[in-house]
């Protein structure tokens, strides 16, 4: 048996409450957040995106955390898929520039609004 892939091996975080993520350079709305961990996240949008293009991230919390309302990070898209149903578009992402606070403020986001 192979062992699993590092991806696989971080525990993901469902989130509880609507994350709106925003494609920061372009000021547009692209989706909201499905999961998250250290170092990757997943979107469900009705924007497809390009895999293999770099992305710089806003996401919106619906609550302060850490005494902050977002989080800014520089993603890599790693996937895309259609989604079964209203024209959505799955895509996940691995995370490529983070500030110290911002993974600070993701392991707050996890505390808050995580289910596993």
């Amino acid at each position: 048996m192979t062992g699993i892939s590092n991806d696989r091996a971080l525990q993901r975080h469902g989130i509880n409450g609507a994350v709106d993520v925003y494609d920061s350079l372009r000021d547009v709305y692209i989706g909201r957040l499905v999961n998250i961990h250290s170092e990757g996240l997943m979107i469900i949008g009705d924007v497809r995106l390009e895999e293999d293009k770099l992305y710089k991230l806003d996401l919106h919390l619906p609550e302060h955390v850490n005494g902050r309302n977002s989080i800014h990070i520089g993603v890599d898209c790693l996937w895309t898929r259609n989604a079964d149903y209203n024209g959505k578009h799955w895509a996940g992402f691995k995370i490529i520039d983070i500030s110290p606070q911002g993974a600070e403020d993701i392991e707050a986001l996890v505390g808050v609004l995580g289910e596993g």
